[in-house]
């Protein structure tokens, strides 16, 4: 029965459209006409004496208001002040043969300037337009709302997100396949906040073989990112540990994959060492 009757749905669309914004899309009203066409024909019951038609669309026009109220944010009362105010802007139009000021509309209501300029405001902020809608050309060619909608915040950027994933993963990652000493001390000292004299005393050395060990651990740490990304400066020829460094990108290289340094992740079957994770 819904089947043969699809053309109410177009009816009613037609009859109510105009009474909606531009907008709204019509294929979403159609879609929440259709709904309410099947219920009309699982509800319809003949014995009522009721022509199905007029039943049906009856039930169609409520699937489609009830469906544009769920997707409306303004509330009653400020789709009815600004009901109010096209019809006071109409009016005045008709009286001075242009358009009206703000000041002008606001004294033939008898309300405040800015709460003429605040109702339109808060109507532009409720309005939920779809990123599929053409815009720019009224016969619905133009290209969709979401191709001129530029995204300003690098958040949500998948390259720049992308990168800054990438980038902190690769660190949690080498970080992790620093031998034990220097690891605890960049940990400690660079993440943790604390000085390097406290460092040494805890590990019973002097402090300047912490810091020779936090050396290590920063040369070792960019000989790798050397080999990972463009742009970082090599490490000095005559930093000591050249051979250890050398092994150490190996080790990193060998058993981690972009996979795992893009996830920050370390498989620790394949360590020498149990990983020690950095601050997210």
């Amino acid at each position: 029965m819904a089947e043969i009757h699809l053309h109410l749905v177009d009816h009613v669309v037609h009859q109510i459209a105009a009474r909606f914004p531009r907008h709204i899309d019509r294929d979403e009203l159609r879609g929440a006409g259709a709904a309410g066409l099947v219920d009309a024909a699982h509800r319809y019951d003949a014995s009522t004496g009721v022509p199905f038609a007029r039943y049906a669309s009856i039930r169609i026009r409520g699937a489609i208001l009830d469906a544009t109220r769920t997707r409306d944010w303004a509330t009653r009362r400020l789709r009815r002040d600004l009901r109010a105010i096209e019809s006071a802007t109409s009016l005045l139009e008709d009286r001075f043969q242009r358009r009206p000021e703000d000041e002008e509309i606001a004294a033939e209501l008898g309300m405040g300037v800015d709460a003429v300029r605040e109702r339109r405001a808060a109507a532009v902020t409720s309005t939920l337009l779809t990123l599929d809608r053409p815009v720019g050309d009224p016969a619905g060619d133009g290209n969709p709302l979401a191709d001129r909608v530029e995204e300003q915040d690098a958040a949500w950027l998948p390259e720049p997100a992308l990168e800054r994933t990438e980038l902190a993963g690769t660190l949690r990652t080498a970080i992790d396949h620093l031998p034990e000493l220097p690891r605890r001390v960049l940990l400690e000292h660079h993440f943790g906040g604390r000085l390097l004299r406290d460092i040494a005393d805890d590990l019973g050395v002097t402090e300047a073989r912490t810091s020779q060990l936090r050396h290590e651990a920063l040369h070792a740490l960019q000989a790798y990112f050397g080999t990972a990304f463009d742009g970082v400066p090599a490490v000095p020829e005559n930093a000591p540990g050249k051979r250890r460094r050398v092994a150490y990108v190996a080790q990193v290289a060998a058993t981690s994959t972009w996979r795992t340094r893009l996830e920050g992740r370390t498989d620790a079957a394949d360590r020498a060492t149990a990983p020690v994770g950095i601050p997210a």
